[in-house]
């Protein structure tokens, strides 16, 4: 009967060992977002929007947010689009999208009327 019980309370302490759970070392905190990555990425937005984009600037904020201005290109469009991404998380925050399609009018036209003379936006008055 002993020797039953002293089997049972050895096969109960390896049990009651408490090991502590291997963590490693903690995630590094992110990365921030480098200046050709904010650049790239507004790059990738323009291509998914149909545009050819220009890069007109990339700044830094100082709340951690990146600013990305594209003069922006379409056929028979133009414009500007402006992004802003957050530094650490990459996510798109705010589109500022203005490209429009430019005017339907004749070159030989020029806007003047059937006298050759403009619509008299200038100074002055014009007579027949």
């Amino acid at each position: 009967m002993r020797i039953l019980m002293l089997v049972g309370v050895l096969l109960l302490i390896p049990g009651c060992v408490v090991v502590p759970a291997r963590r490693g070392l903690p995630p590094p905190p992110p990365r921030q977002m480098t200046y050709n990555e904010a650049v790239n990425l507004g790059y990738g937005y323009c291509r998914s929007h149909g545009y050819e984009c220009r890069l007109q600037d990339a700044h830094m904020t100082g709340n951690n947010v990146w600013k990305v201005k594209f003069d922006a290109f379409a056929p028979g469009a133009k414009g500007h689009v402006h992004l802003d991404y957050d530094a650490y998380s990459r996510s798109l925050l705010r589109v500022d999208e203005k490209v429009k399609a430019k005017g339907n009018r004749d070159d030989d036209d020029d806007d003047r009327g059937e006298h050759g003379r403009g619509h008299g936006w200038g100074h002055g008055k014009h007579g027949d």
